[in-house]
């Protein structure tokens, strides 16, 4: 395997797919946004925990470089570049209340009404709207690997489509409307996150503490991913008080006046194992295990991120194979094996696509007389740059880039590199092929 921690995200995936079979029926019983408080006050608490424990053992019980934790929490006021230069403040804001809380909202709420291959079909259609917005935004080249995973995805959904269709005939309840509003809300904030949530930039000092120590950056995602879970519950009460004075689906009125009656049974909820189980292992141990696979990734060629991207679809995936195995729901042997072969494909297709348009390179770089300074630290907060290491000799730095585009790449060089002053030459070496001994 190219890199061992490939199996993190895979467990991880594999974790998540036990969601919908484990809601399904805790749904009829537990108002959805109940569910979701819980879940997420307590995971985001856990993992606040954590990051903050991480750091402190890090400091009086290692040799390793000290993490600071103001600087871990000055972090939420440093302004991210990559997402419209938002304070990071805002940016969990909208990765934790849009990306995660009504993400799940609409998850759940599809499920509760519809089936659960049929809320599948909302991971299915957040690939296609993210490779539209990615076509849109000239991030990635649209060639026939993309087409064709595209053209899969479609086939899978007209597969999801008609067994449910089947489905609704044979129990005599067809899907309803709000059963449709709820997967089309549910594909767009899921995009949303998927999009938002590697858009994630690092200040001058952090990048400084990363060099002296790498491990800086697990309390670091873990304080972002807790406060991304605690603003977003928090926002949710306002939002749903706002939302119960509106003209909404009435199961969904139901659902929020359900929520504000049963914060008298809290603390008999937390006592499900159902609840304990979303906690601890669909939401603190696929986190930490993608925590450490990104920390630790050392890929010959994909980063971290695309990999990630690349096996999001075992999610829906196993989820739907569950549901026959332990739920019994209606999915026709002959096409469940059709389906899974349609996403199989298209896993490998996406990866192909992401190998063929990957650019894997290294630059000389000579600079001014008297300019090196914390000009690596500058370039490195360049998005694309994995790696910068001092020379000795001609050339002053040796820079390594990954990156998803040809034209990522020139823009890289063009447009941020080379307006730096204190660069006098950058001389572009490309990867051809990369032969690994093992």
């Amino acid at each position: 395997m190219q890199n061992k921690y490939v199996i993190n995200i895979v467990v991880a995936n594999l974790l998540w797919s036990f969601i919908p079979v484990l809601v399904s029926d805790l749904v009829s019983e537990i108002s959805v946004f109940m569910i979701i408080f819980i879940r997420f006050t307590v995971s985001g608490s856990f993992l606040l925990f954590i990051a903050i424990l991480f750091t402190l053992i890090n400091n009086h019980l290692t040799n390793n470089a000290k993490i600071s934790i103001k600087l871990l929490f000055e972090n939420i006021r440093h302004k991210n570049r990559r997402f419209n230069n938002i304070r990071n403040y805002h940016y969990y804001i909208l990765i934790g209340f849009c990306g995660v809380i009504l993400n799940l909202v609409f998850f759940f709420l599809t499920l509760k009404v519809t089936s659960i291959s049929f809320t599948m079909i909302g991971f299915l259609l957040s690939v296609i709207i993210i490779a539209i917005y990615e076509a849109g935004r000239n991030f990635e080249k649209f060639d026939v690997f993309k087409a064709l995973y595209i053209a899969l995805m479609f086939f899978a959904i007209l597969i999801i489509l008609f067994v449910s269709y089947q489905s609704a005939q044979l129990h005599g309840e067809p899907i309803s409307l709000n059963g449709f509003v709820y997967l089309i809300l549910f594909s767009v904030s899921i995009s949303f996150l998927y999009v938002g949530i590697n858009k994630d930039s690092y200040s001058k000092l952090e990048l400084t503490s990363i060099n002296e120590n790498k491990y800086y950056k697990i309390p670091r995602f873990l304080i972002k991913m807790s406060l991304s879970f605690l603003i977003g519950t928090l926002l949710m009460i306002p939002f749903l008080m706002v939302l119960n004075f509106l003209p909404i689906f009435s199961d969904l009125k139901l659902e929020i006046i359900l929520f504000f009656n049963e914060f008298t049974n809290i603390f008999l909820y937390l006592e499900r194992w159902e609840i304990i189980y979303l906690i601890i292992f669909s939401t603190i141990i696929p986190y930490l295990l993608i925590y450490l696979a990104n920390v630790n990734w050392k890929s010959l060629n994909l980063t971290y991120s695309q990999w990630s991207s690349i096996l999001n679809l075992i999610d829906p995936m196993g989820s739907i194979i569950l549901s026959v195995i332990l739920v019994s729901e209606f999915f026709p042997f002959e096409l469940l094996i059709i389906f899974i072969f349609l996403i199989v494909i298209s896993i490998i297709l996406r990866y192909a696509h992401e190998v063929k348009n990957m650019v894997n390179a290294y630059l000389l770089i000579t600079l001014r007389k008297g300019s090196m300074g914390l000009l690596p630290v500058k370039i490195l907060k360049n998005y694309g740059i994995v790696a910068i290491h001092a020379l000795i000799g001609y050339h002053d730095l040796l820079i390594n880039i990954k990156i998803s585009s040809i034209k990522d790449f020139y823009y890289l060089v063009d447009k941020k590199l080379k307006s730096i002053s204190d660069i006098k030459k950058v001389d572009i070496y490309f990867i051809n092929k990369i032969e690994k001994i093992t």
